[in-house]
């Protein structure tokens, strides 16, 4: 596991059993890997995680580079050991596993947990200084607990896809957004559990399901409608109730302008050369520009439209105005503050992606590369105890890869 700083990692020495499917579970572990977390990821034998070879989404077609990134998108800094937890030779491994861990971490059902012998009364058994974290989709409770569930009906279930359409028809965003929302409040969950243990000395069950993290992230906008019995605004640059809180175009791109008190109009009118309009009674303050926003839009969108994005961005910071350009997905890469935070970074692997969810100290996040498949299994096996008579006998019955 390699990091791309001197600093020592916060989450140094925490041991992590990871046994996930798909995206959110893996995320969980991920988000812990990359503050420095030793993550052992298993894999079943015979049966390599189902993302190496993940063929196509949203519209993008993998090619093996591209199937290598999705899987190390998800899965970097992680150590796998190819495991059958089920076989009579291969569940004390995973016994031994669990018992030297500080943290387990999971996004199966709880009946598939249970037929795995990985439910959490069974492994607080084994080691009652367990944090054992689960991720789920509607729910950890209730009657849509069991029910199967990923980022798109989880999206559709939280309210999610209404909350953020233009229009009456559901929109989803690109990028698995729910999945990796609850995997990285799964690693939040994780971290929370660790220091109620350290207070009380024992292990603890700690969760979220795609449900919670969305109602979380909506708070606002839910909010809203179950206490006002209203709804915000769905954002249409066209229409909007304020004109100064949207985006305009430019000659080369878009800009997003965010002016929501009075003396903030005046300013953005001198940074913009509109001074002039301050005069006019229907644009003279804040107020009349919202009343009058019909006449004032296009008005508006025609003056930003003579310049570029970086002109006008130059021009509205530091005037008190919220300001920024609206980024193409392709900038971000190029983006001077984004690399200056270390926000996007190139791993080992020649990938880009963001090393950290948050920084602690000077600690900007690993960067190491995906495992091979049961590329760790002799290895875990050794620091396990396990010699290599022992290791040879276990992958004659296929307990291991």
């Amino acid at each position: 596991m390699a990091s791309g700083h001197e600093t020592e990692a916060p989450l140094e020495g925490l041991r992590v059993v990871e046994l996930t499917i798909y995206v959110q579970g893996p995320v969980g572990g991920l988000a812990l890997a990359s503050l420095g977390a030793d993550v052992v990821k298993i894999e079943q034998v015979g049966q390599a995680d189902y993302m190496r070879s993940f063929h196509s989404a949203f519209g993008v077609t993998f090619d093996d580079r591209g199937r290598e990134w999705m899987y190390a998108s998800l899965n970097r800094n992680k150590r796998s050991i190819a495991l059958d937890i089920r076989s009579e030779a291969g569940r004390p491994v995973f016994e031994h596993m669990i018992r030297g861990a500080d943290a387990f971490i999971t996004n199966l059902r709880a009946s598939g947990l249970a037929r795995y012998g990985a439910d959490p009364d069974t492994l607080a058994d084994l080691n009652p200084q367990l944090v054992y974290c689960r991720g789920g989709g509607f729910g950890l409770r209730g009657p849509l607990a069991e029910d199967l569930c990923q980022d798109t009906v989880g999206m559709a279930h939280a309210g999610f896809m209404d909350a953020i359409a233009p229009t009456e028809t559901p929109t989803y965003p690109p990028g698995s957004l729910s999945d990796i929302l609850t995997g990285t409040n799964m690693a939040a969950a994780v971290m929370a559990g660790l220091l109620k243990r350290a207070r009380t000395q024992q292990g603890c069950v700690v969760g979220t399901s795609q449900t919670q993290a969305l109602l979380w992230l909506a708070g606002q906008a839910v909010g809203v409608a179950s206490n006002l019995g209203t709804r915000m605004e769905r954002f249409d640059p066209r229409q909007s109730t304020n004109p100064l809180f949207t985006v305009y175009e430019t000659t080369d791109g878009w800009l997003a302008i965010a002016a929501l008190q009075a003396p903030q109009w005046i300013a953005l009118a001198e940074a913009v050369g509109l001074e002039s309009w301050l005069d006019d009674p229907r644009f003279a303050t804040f107020d009349d520009v919202v009343r009058n926003r019909d006449e004032f839009a296009p008005l508006f969108a025609e003056h930003l439209r003579s310049g570029t994005t970086a002109s006008w961005w130059r021009a509205i910071q530091g005037c008190g105005v919220w300001v920024s350009p609206v980024n193409r997905l392709e900038d971000l890469a190029e983006d001077e503050s984004i690399l200056a935070n270390e926000y996007l970074v190139t791993f080992d692997d020649g990938f880009i992606g963001p090393p950290a969810v948050f920084d602690v100290d000077e600690y900007r996040g690993a960067r190491g590369v995906a495992a091979h498949y049961g590329e760790h299994t002799e290895e875990i096996l050794t620091e396990l105890g396990y010699d290599e008579q022992q290791i040879l006998e276990l992958k004659a019955v296929n307990a291991v890869w």
